[in-house]
């Protein structure tokens, strides 16, 4: 059976959000033969700051574009093709509006339970797999509200759903092992592995930290789909975000890690982290040459480092000389969401006026900043580490 994708005004997909969409449409295409029914269109729709990912309407599957970049593209198209395997195109009848949001919240609750069907019969996944895959699917909704998102229209708040799935699917044992701390590691590469709390974690590898820090601490290996999930606040908004490890790549003929942010790209020399440049959608949105330093290896207190670079905006027209210098100020325990970990705090001045412009908290454990304050144009931009998973 077709599956038509359209591409929404004002969308230009890449060569890997193509072979995303090619993904999707292989899963849609074996939906609908698993339940022989018509083929359903699907619009690519641009990014916007809705905070919708995607939504199912009347026969039309609409994927926001910033999906494509996401590790869990695949539980929220399961998740709308549920909506469509259910026949959810009915007006909901109600006589009044809490009986509206009533059978919504129930339509939503059962796309949740459907979705687990479509990942076991379409995907091969295992219940556990499955349930695993929807759970990790709600608490990244559930980290976007913690950061000060809305709760989507029609659903319960995530720890109702949560618990409604997990009572649909008793067996499940391994997931509701892995929901008992908090906070949990999201979207673990395969969710029959446990995502327990990295606080118990972290608690036992205190003293290797701290042993670490004392001696210094090498630069870190990223792998493929390691990802940090932060919070942000600034005098602008709040929200979540999440950085992945998408692949590596050249810059100059030099390795570089590529994080993936939504449509945005960092690149960082795989050497020593250092920053090189910036991009969304493929274009080129900040450049530092040489490479901003946002490490000298091995770290530890005391230590310190300077660097004169060019930051260049192409996109805004600008260009700023700067001079940093950077030290290793302390050792210290800091608690976030993600949990409890022993960081190296590491300071960022302005070489001529002394001015902080960026703090962070380096974790070793984690391999990336649990904490980072820079300062901003607009004002004081404070990040908070929420979830982490390392491969």
């Amino acid at each position: 059976m077709a599956f038509a994708i359209v591409v929404g005004g004002c969308v230009t997909l890449t060569p890997l959000q193509q072979d995303k969409v090619a993904d999707v449409q292989r899963f849609a295409d074996g939906t609908a033969a698993a339940y022989t029914l018509p083929r359903i269109r699907v619009t690519i729709e641009p990014a916007t700051k809705l905070g919708i990912g995607g939504r199912y309407r009347q026969g039309n599957f609409y994927l926001n574009v910033h999906m494509l970049g996401s590790r869990s593209l695949t539980a929220l198209v399961a998740h709308e093709l549920a909506h469509y395997v259910l026949g959810h195109d009915a007006p909901v009848s109600a006589s009044s509006m809490a009986q509206l949001q009533e059978a919504q919240e129930l339509r939503e609750l059962d796309a949740n339970a459907k979705a687990v069907e479509i990942l076991m019969r379409v995907k091969g996944m295992s219940q556990t797999q499955a349930v695993g895959t929807i759970v990790a699917l709600l608490r990244g909704a559930q980290a976007v509200i913690g950061c000060g998102g809305a709760l989507a229209p029609g659903h319960r708040p995530v720890a109702d759903e949560i618990a409604d799935l997990l009572a649909r699917f008793p067996d499940s044992v391994p997931v509701r092992a892995d929901l008992e701390g908090e906070p949990v590691r999201l979207d673990s590469k395969d969710p029959r592995d446990s995502t327990r709390a990295p606080a118990a974690e972290n608690r036992a590898s205190t003293s290797t930290a701290t042993t670490a820090a004392a001696i210094g601490v090498e630069a870190p290996i990223w792998k493929l789909g390691d990802e940090w999930t932060f919070c942000w606040e600034s005098p602008t908004g709040k929200g979540a975000y999440v950085w992945s490890v998408d692949r590596e790549d050249m810059v100059d003929g030099v390795p570089h890690y590529v994080i993936k942010q939504g449509t945005r790209e960092i690149f960082y020399r795989t050497a020593d982290l250092a920053y090189t440049r910036e991009t969304v959608h493929g274009t080129v949105v900040r450049q530092h040459t040489p490479s901003r330093l946002r490490y000298v290896w091995p770290l530890e207190v005391g230590k310190t480092w300077e660097q004169a670079f060019r930051e260049d905006r192409p996109v805004d027209r600008r260009t700023d000389e700067r001079e940093d210098v950077a030290s290793v100020e302390a050792e210290e325990t800091v608690t976030v969401r993600a949990g409890t970990f022993q960081t190296l705090k590491i300071v960022y001045r302005d070489k001529r006026t002394g001015a902080i412009r960026y703090e962070e908290w380096y974790s070793p454990d984690v391999k990336a900043p649990v904490q980072i304050r820079e300062r901003l144009d607009s004002g004081l931009q404070v990040r908070d580490l929420i979830a982490y998973r390392l491969n």
